[in-house]
């Protein structure tokens, strides 16, 4: 019965954190914007996460982004790097999530303290949420 007991919570527990990631990894498919980025110059930049694990970037010519996922917490993106030299190099991130909600990302730096890393703002919701100092670049 012990036994039983033990193998039922441990596979509650395996349960609830898969769908705490498959919740996570719904609420993470879109376009997701650097508000700093368009703050400053009024041009969007970022990503976008497709279902499947797609993943491209948002007017960052020197990023041709390929898939993401997340594992344990982290979100991994994966793709290729051009340099300005014209070398093209592997590209792979790996970063702590935040917190994830429909209006933004947080990718956190894992140390004594989390410390913010990245923050992105969802694209639908950018223009309301940030002014831009100066004219945005329409495309």
């Amino acid at each position: 019965m012990k036994k039983l007991l033990i193998t039922v919570i441990a596979l509650s527990c395996f349960a609830f954190s898969s769908y705490g990631q498959d919740k996570v990894e719904k609420q993470i498919i879109g376009k997701w914007c650097n508000p700093y980025t368009y703050e400053s110059t009024g041009e969007l930049k970022g990503f976008e996460f497709e279902k499947g694990g797609k993943c491209s970037a948002i007017n960052i010519p020197s990023l041709d982004l390929k898939t993401w996922k997340i594992d344990n917490g982290y979100l991994i993106v994966e793709g290729f790097s051009k340099g300005e030299d014209g070398k093209t190099e592997v590209y792979k991130t790996r970063e702590r999530i935040g917190y994830v909600t429909s209006d933004s990302l947080e990718l956190v730096v894992q140390e004594a303290q989390p410390r913010l890393a990245f923050l992105y703002l969802n694209m639908k919701s950018i223009k309301k949420l940030v002014t831009p100092e100066v004219a945005p670049k329409e495309k």
